[in-house]
């Protein structure tokens, strides 16, 4: 699928590693910049990192570049692991378009809420310009995603055909990502099931959906 998005203020990824043990220790400096990421609220330092990761800073930088650049490949596995997982599957085979979709929309709930990633990505990182250059790709890209189902689901007579798919699908992933990062940032924080029903309500008018038939 084309990705739209521009990553013009992104630092140029360094090649992957060529041995096994590379790719774990770039791996390894991943994990641990996640890890850091989720403690500090949004903050990273790279010294911490390279304490945390048991590499040097030279080892660190070897890898990625810059801290921008590992910031953007935490958030390149954060967004391959939602979009392996939720969105580029078939999450109920065999049923309706509407349980179908309401089984993403639950999937993709579920997901935010067991990553505590989530939160930090959605209320924090988009405000670091590199960072956001690198979501938008990954978010052009789920656009792109949800368009081409809204379009099978039309091309089915599933859902009314009088609908641009590719607004319904950006209309449904804006609108998840903004729901998830109020969700994840209330106080006290909105349960997930009541996040999950209230996004299918929302999900399912945009599409034109009966809710019963999900």
């Amino acid at each position: 699928m084309q990705e739209r998005g521009s990553l013009a203020h992104v630092p140029a990824a360094r090649p992957e590693p060529k041995t096994p043990k590379g790719a774990a220790t770039r791996q390894r400096i991943i994990r641990s910049a996640r890890a850091e990421l989720v403690e500090r609220d949004g903050m990273l330092e790279v010294d911490s990192v390279a304490t945390r990761a048991q590499v040097s800073v030279g080892a660190l930088y070897r890898h990625f570049g810059s801290r921008a650049a590992l910031v953007g490949a935490v958030v390149d596995d954060f967004y391959q692991r939602y979009r392996g997982e939720a969105l580029e599957i078939n999450p109920a085979p065999g049923q309706s378009f509407a349980v179908r979709e309401r089984r993403r929309t639950e999937l993709t709930v579920a997901f935010h809420f067991s990553d505590p990633l989530a939160r930090v990505i959605l209320s924090h990182l988009h405000l670091d310009a590199e960072v956001a250059a690198e979501e938008v790709s990954h978010i052009d890209a789920m656009i792109d995603l949800a368009a081409s189902i809204m379009a099978l689901g039309q091309k089915r007579g599933e859902i009314p055909a009088d609908r641009d798919p590719r607004f319904i699908g950006a209309m449904i992933i804006g609108g998840m990502r903004h729901v998830l990062a109020t969700a994840l940032t209330s106080n006290p924080p909105i349960p997930q099931q009541t996040t999950a029903e209230r996004l299918w309500v929302f999900n399912a008018a945009i599409m034109g959906l009966d809710l019963a038939s999900g």
